[in-house]
């Protein structure tokens, strides 16, 4: 019984290093292709192939995915949100597969994604988006939450958000009325105050709203 254990493992042992030696050190499983998808054009396409740096005919164990997404998350191309490659052991291809982040904001002459990360966009940016201005990267990232939870109609409208903290908000719409909005609390509420006060005949000229404590709306 020993015996046989011992000539198992043995077997075993064998079969990997023969497994190790093939993918390693053999031409039999050599990268043949690489491909980049989830890249805008083939300027992009390009630059993120030289980042990776992998070549046909190198061997395909020895492409590791970990340091390709890293070679690319530190190469300074802020608009990649995430890095996926893939080997293909039948094919031999490579693929890297790159996720990018949408823009839903505009602040200075960078883009803002839905979590408030600043990016540079690789493509021309034909929709006209909101600017956002703030103090910080967590009352930029509250104004991003606040503009996302507003209703498509209202958001629409949204020309500016303005956060001088987490908690002081101004909505500019349409390039004319000014909203102290103040924190992102009661935001159903507020959405509900705005609306009613907007329906009014009398407040069809009006150019400032206050709605920050909404017990005490008032019109300008």
């Amino acid at each position: 019984m020993r015996r046989k254990r011992e000539l198992i493992v043995g077997i075993i042992i064998l079969m990997i290093a023969t497994l190790a030696f093939l993918f390693g050190w053999t031409n039999l499983f050599t990268v043949k292709a690489v491909a980049v998808e989830g890249s805008p054009n083939s300027q992009i396409t390009k630059q993120v192939l030289q980042i990776a740096d992998i070549r046909v005919g190198e061997k395909l164990a020895r492409v590791e995915p970990r340091n390709v997404s890293s070679k690319l998350s530190l190469s300074g191309i802020d608009w990649i949100k995430e890095v996926k490659v893939k080997r293909n052991w039948v094919s031999r291809n490579v693929t890297i597969k790159i996720d990018a982040r949408v823009p839903v904001a505009v602040s200075g002459d960078k883009f803002v994604d839905a979590s408030g990360v600043l990016f540079t966009s690789p493509v021309a940016q034909n929709k006209k988006l909101a600017q956002i201005s703030a103090e910080s990267e967590t009352s930029r990232a509250a104004a991003i939450e606040l503009y996302l939870a507003l209703p498509t109609d209202l958001r629409n409208q949204v020309t500016a958000i303005a956060a001088s903290s987490t908690e002081n908000f101004q909505i500019t719409l349409n390039d004319k009325l000014q909203i102290n909005w103040g924190s992102n609390s009661n935001t159903s509420v507020k959405i509900k105050i705005y609306k009613a006060l907007v329906a009014l005949p009398e407040n069809n000229k009006i150019t400032e709203m206050d709605v920050s404590d909404p017990t005490k709306p008032t019109v300008k």
